[in-house]
């Protein structure tokens, strides 16, 4: 009899074979009484991938972003402090007994030192300005995000982009986290920037900016994305090398009901980046998961012909039937997801127990699904639902699945 663990368990599942139970994921984990660290929704995004209170100190205290830049150049010096990160970050996830988590490889270096020169953190709130004052980010105490953009204009992504290859930093994480990973028994895939690039250059530009530029700058808009793309096929060839096989990218390009843009202006602009990207990775015998929040039924062809491996997180309240998705497309897709966050902060435990029961019978029971929340467990979740949740898949959640 085989002996599985969560690596074994992720492999097979990839591979469309059945392993011994239905695997587990969550991107985080973040209910307070379960996890008190900071919120996932504190971190900015676009070219900043660090908290308001973080950009604050290393504008304050310069010399502080010499040291890091000083360390990242020489990562072998950060080696012994390297397995705490995906120890601390994978910690809820494996006191539930979960199986994948997403992690990074580095930290992107696509940025000019001018960025923390001309953006700024207001002192007693998360909102990030720019020159002149003008908002950039914003979030509120429930959650809720401005995001108006680093970049107004194509003349300024050369002034703040600088797409560094081969700086170690860029994959200084990854070896000692596969390494400590094997120890824990926990699979880490590596969240890289930039392998769609939507997502990013919608936060990058903000949105009214980046949608004028796919109108009236189509050549400008194609040049960046083959940049982006192009770096995160390098980070990608840089941590498969070191040893990494499973990637995350994101391209949240769904509203509830329809995608938020055309499935036209995704093959026109995006499609074959994606496509690209998808190639190099299997060159090397990796596998892909694509997160994209909203409607995406639509374009669920357009995904497997390019070539993602599994998709994230097949959200209910935004029309998608994960049922009818695995009927159509489960022979070449695996499904991640899709216990609605929307069940899980407003429901019962009842309700979220019968609703993983209805997953695990209907998606999970002849395998290619991974079963995980409709984006994260965010900190407006309940606990009880959420026990309810993780208790019915212990339960029913063993192959072969009877329900």
């Amino acid at each position: 009899m085989q002996e599985w663990n969560s690596f074994s368990r992720i492999n097979a599942v990839f591979n469309h074979e059945i392993p011994d139970r239905v695997p587990k994921y969550e991107g985080s984990i973040e209910i307070p009484e379960i996890s008190p660290g900071p919120s996932g929704q504190d971190t900015c995004s676009g070219l900043l991938f660090f908290t308001p209170e973080i950009l604050r100190m290393v504008r304050r205290f310069p010399f502080i972003l010499k040291i890091l830049k000083g360390l990242l150049r020489h990562p072998q010096m950060l080696t012994p402090i390297i397995k705490y990160i995906p120890r601390n970050v994978s910690k809820v996830q494996r006191k539930f007994n979960y199986d994948l988590f997403s992690t990074v490889p580095g930290v992107p270096m696509v940025f000019t030192e001018k960025i923390f020169k001309d953006f700024y953190t207001e002192e007693k709130n998360k909102v990030i300005r720019g020159p002149g004052g003008f908002l950039v980010w914003r979030t509120s105490p429930d959650g809720a995000h401005t995001r108006n953009g680093f970049i107004r204009s194509s003349s300024e992504w050369d002034k703040y982009m600088e797409f560094d290859y081969d700086h170690p930093g860029n994959w200084t994480l990854t070896y000692e986290t596969i390494e400590e990973c094997k120890k824990l028994d926990i699979v880490p895939q590596f969240a890289i920037f930039g392998a769609v690039a939507f997502e990013e250059l919608c936060q990058i530009f903000g949105f009214p900016t980046f949608f004028r530029l796919l109108i009236k700058e189509k050549a400008f808009v194609k040049r960046i994305v083959k940049e982006m793309n192009d770096f995160a096929i390098n980070i990608a060839e840089k941590t498969l090398e070191r040893g990494g096989k499973y990637f995350y990218i994101t391209n949240d390009i769904g509203f509830k009901g329809r995608s938020i843009i055309s499935p036209k202006m995704f093959r026109e602009f995006f499609k074959s980046g994606l496509k690209k990207f998808c190639n190099r990775v299997y060159k090397y015998g990796g596998k892909v998961m694509m997160h994209s929040c909203g409607y995406v039924s639509e374009l669920i062809p357009d995904f497997i012909e390019a070539g993602i491996d599994a998709l994230h997180p097949i959200e209910k309240q935004a029309g998608n039937d994960i049922v009818e998705i695995k009927k159509k497309y489960g022979k070449n897709l695996v499904l991640v997801g899709n216990v609605p966050i929307h069940l899980l902060t407003h429901g019962t435990p009842e309700e979220n127990y019968d609703y993983v029961k209805f997953l695990l019978k209907n998606v999970s029971k002849d395998g290619g699904h991974i079963i995980s929340s409709s984006h994260s467990v965010t900190m407006w979740c309940k606990l009880k639902n959420f026990l309810a949740y993780t208790k019915a898949v212990e339960n029913f959640g063993t192959y072969p699945i009877k329900i």
